[in-house]
């Protein structure tokens, strides 16, 4: 007997894959339960939404039992890419974070103000990242608990102030992390074949890019760093160059937004799924709901002119901004 499942569900759905905590997944859990029609063909997937209840009640009490002994340094991600913002003492990270976010860090012009992890959500185009701003590096002191952070990262941002020999600045916070086997590399990558070696893909940010010695020294920034790294020029205080920041994490972050419609109805062009670069139509199904998978038949496609509609197979890889039609 088929499920029949009502739009109500697939919406339900859709907010627990993007829930940001536990209890946000339970509540979506439970409302797909409370939606799903009760009957012979819906008595699987009932048992399956009870177990991933019971087990995520089981996973929030450990957490709640844990209390203060949770890692300090550990952020978990939301959005569409968690980004750590790193650097130098004074190099303006918080100001980024704050004139490219809605949040409100402390930005205090004395170094070490930021003592501890901190997120906020940057709004690009349809879809939001993560910005997570950290303590300071320096050659002196290094917080034990950021190495890892960055290393889970999905991309990082190195920002140097474009005032005194930003090159410099660079140099040390790379050298800084390659002494814990976190190595910032414009290019990323997983590794270099040596198991405890772990490549970062970075951008390099030069803030403070309105003083009249900007110009130059971003040159020299580039000079030194490219072509490993992409640099990007900004000024966080006037809010300079943020819009081309923006594009140039989200092009690092290396993922395409894609977007679905029924047939016969508009696409919603309002909240794409977000995969990375390389997924396939099945991707795409297996992003909708993980039982298409198996029933995908072929899928409709509109993207560039090429792809007009056009009927495509399983294996057909999709693009950036791709409208898909899923047909079992």
């Amino acid at each position: 007997m088929p499920a029949n499942l009502p739009p109500q569900y697939f919406a339900a759905e859709k907010k627990w894959r993007e829930a940001a905590t536990i209890e946000e997944q339970i509540k979506a859990l439970r409302e797909m339960l409370a939606i799903m029609p009760k009957h012979k063909g819906t008595e699987k997937l009932q048992g399956d939404l009870k177990r991933r209840i019971a087990k995520l009640q089981d996973e929030a009490r450990a957490q709640r039992k844990k209390g203060r002994r949770t890692h300090m340094g550990y952020v978990p991600k939301e959005g569409a890419g968690q980004v750590v913002i790193i650097g130098p003492p004074n190099a303006g990270k918080s100001a980024l974070v704050k004139a490219m976010t809605h949040a409100h860090p402390e930005v205090a012009p004395y170094p070490f103000s930021t003592q501890k992890p901190s997120a906020a959500m940057m709004p690009y185009e349809d879809i939001q990242i993560q910005l997570v701003d950290t303590p300071p590096i320096s050659q002196q002191y290094t917080t034990p608990w950021l190495p890892n952070l960055i290393r889970l990262a999905d991309l990082a941002v190195l920002v140097v102030g474009l005032d005194l020999d930003p090159a410099g600045q660079a140099q040390m916070v790379i050298d800084q992390m390659k002494k814990t086997s976190t190595h910032l590399d414009g290019s990323g990558g997983e590794s270099d074949g040596q198991v405890a070696i772990v490549r970062v893909r970075t951008i390099i940010v030069g803030n403070k890019s309105d003083l009249p010695q900007a110009r130059r020294n971003f040159h020299q920034l580039g000079e030194r760093l490219s072509p490993d790294f992409q640099t990007v020029a900004i000024s966080a205080e006037k809010q300079e160059g943020l819009e081309e920041l923006k594009r140039k994490i989200f092009d690092a972050l290396e993922i395409i937004r894609v977007y679905t419609k029924e047939p016969g109805k508009k696409p919603d062009l309002k909240q794409p799924y977000v995969l990375k670069h390389g997924s396939t139509v099945l991707d795409v199904a297996a992003a909708v709901h993980r039982d298409f998978t198996s029933q995908l038949r072929y899928a409709r496609i509109w993207g560039s002119e090429k792809y007009d509609g056009q009927n495509v197979q399983k294996n057909h890889l999709v693009e950036d901004g791709d409208i898909i039609e899923l047909h079992m």
